[in-house]
């Protein structure tokens, strides 16, 4: 998702940064709870290692919901921007890209009958996808500056 905003405004009360920060924290438990769940051997463990891998997103989430509405002011004309352009062209080579990688691999799966793991499966399509929309918007923002 672009950005909407261009510049900062000020300072957000202190219960908006209390609420991000617990929210945050809240919601990196759900899932440390849920992944707890599938681990016979250790669960303590588990939900460490899963609610510390989201607690980043869930902070960055927390700070958008809470604390960026006192100091983010959003850009009326956003969608209008060069980054914008450059965005939407990376964003729909980069769909395309997956499609048809995601199209020849199952064609080449499917006539060799191997068998191949989701989660293997899901973090190459994933890493694809980051790697085709980076290249992409840099190419976009090389050729346009």
């Amino acid at each position: 998702m672009m950005a909407t905003t261009t510049r900062t405004t000020g300072k957000a009360p202190l219960s908006a940064y209390v609420l991000s920060v617990l929210a945050a924290l809240v919601l990196a438990s759900i899932v440390g709870a849920i992944a707890s769940l599938f681990y016979d051997e250790n669960r303590l463990l588990g939900f460490v290692i899963f609610a510390a891998c989201t607690a980043g997103t869930f902070f960055a989430l927390g700070w958008v919901l809470f604390v960026s509405k006192y100091t983010v002011e959003s850009d009326e004309h956003a969608e209008d921007n060069i980054e914008r352009r450059w965005y939407d062209k990376a964003t729909s080579g980069a769909f395309h890209d997956i499609i048809t990688t995601a199209g020849i691999a199952l064609f080449a799966l499917s006539v060799t009958r191997l068998e191949v793991s989701g989660t293997a499966v899901l973090i190459l399509l994933l890493t694809l996808a980051m790697a085709s929309f980076g290249l992409r918007f840099w190419a976009a923002k090389r050729r346009d500056s």
